[in-house]
């Protein structure tokens, strides 16, 4: 996401709103991204003996509430059903959806604390940019957007980088439903979404299909079919086609991403994108070791 390399489509040639939505994904996922990558915050998932793939799925699926299996394979698009239902079995096992809720807010204020220091958390920018985000996620409409539905309904914290927190997640999931749904309309399966990415720089192999739980037979037929549909060069890399179509999936992303950003104007989304971009940063740089966010467009 946040690392993700430059597209070939110079953003200088796409409208305005479509380069602020992109910027807004970068500035502000790393901070929702401290409650993944933060050792503080894996260790206070582990308090109920979950691990750190077990973690992940808990914060992300507890606001389902007691879903289904098969709902809560549907939203995680990205990852092999089977990793899906094992890791949703352990989090079943180690607590309720109203616990583990509460466990994830606690793992959020211990990532937190752990990367940006209280005097950041305590400070006017934070409370600022907790309101600002607020009006921006209360514009994410529900339909067709499971996680984003989900995590819009919670109760907001007091706390501001709380508030903060929880409102960048809804934000962050709302988006997401919308790239399932461009990967949907884009004719790609779920592996090859995937080799896609990595064929364009956005991702490595080596460390994609293991954490979405892909074997290399699974990996490798995916390869087989976008090269079939000439998606794919013989060497691995994008095809013009396949160049096009990456290009459409996150175009697509980026419209279906708009109404929070409209709602809010662009002189809230910059100031937003003003505030939370220095914690982003030093969030992403403690924990991915890079940030390479697209710049704030200035016209």
């Amino acid at each position: 996401m946040w690392v993700a390399a430059p597209y070939s489509v110079a953003m200088t040639t796409r409208p305005f709103d479509l380069r602020a939505a992109r910027a807004m994904r970068d500035g502000l996922d790393p901070y929702y991204a401290a409650i993944v990558f933060s050792p503080a915050a894996v260790g206070v998932f582990g308090s109920l003996g979950l691990d750190a793939w077990s973690a992940y799925f808990a914060g992300r699926a507890a606001p389902l509430g007691a879903a289904s299996e098969g709902l809560v394979e549907a939203v995680f698009f990205h990852f092999e059903p089977s990793m899906v239902a094992t890791n949703t079995a352990k989090v079943r096992a180690a607590g309720t959806p109203e616990e583990l809720l509460a466990l994830r807010l606690e793992a959020a204020d211990a990532a937190l604390r752990d990367a940006l220091g209280a005097e950041a958390l305590d400070s006017a920018e934070m409370a600022e940019a907790a309101e600002l985000a607020a009006v921006a996620a209360a514009a994410c409409t529900s339909a067709g957007r499971p996680l984003g539905a989900a995590n819009a309904a919670l109760p907001l914290p007091e706390a501001p980088h709380l508030k903060l927190w929880q409102t960048v997640t809804t934000l962050r999931e709302w988006r997401g439903d919308g790239h399932n749904t461009a990967l949907l309309a884009s004719g790609l399966d779920a592996v090859e979404v995937l080799v896609n990415a990595v064929a364009a720089g956005r991702e490595r192999r080596s460390s994609i299909q293991p954490r979405r739980g892909w074997s290399d037979a699974e990996w490798e037929a995916a390869e087989q079919r976008l090269h079939d549909r000439h998606l794919l060069t013989e060497e691995g890399g994008l095809t013009l086609r396949g160049r096009e179509l990456r290009e459409e999936i996150e175009d697509l992303t980026d419209r279906l991403s708009l109404a929070p950003w409209q709602a809010l104007g662009r002189e809230g989304t910059h100031r937003l994108h003003e505030l939370a971009r220095p914690w982003s940063t030093v969030i992403a740089e403690r924990f991915l070791g890079k940030y390479r966010p697209e710049p704030y467009p200035s016209a």
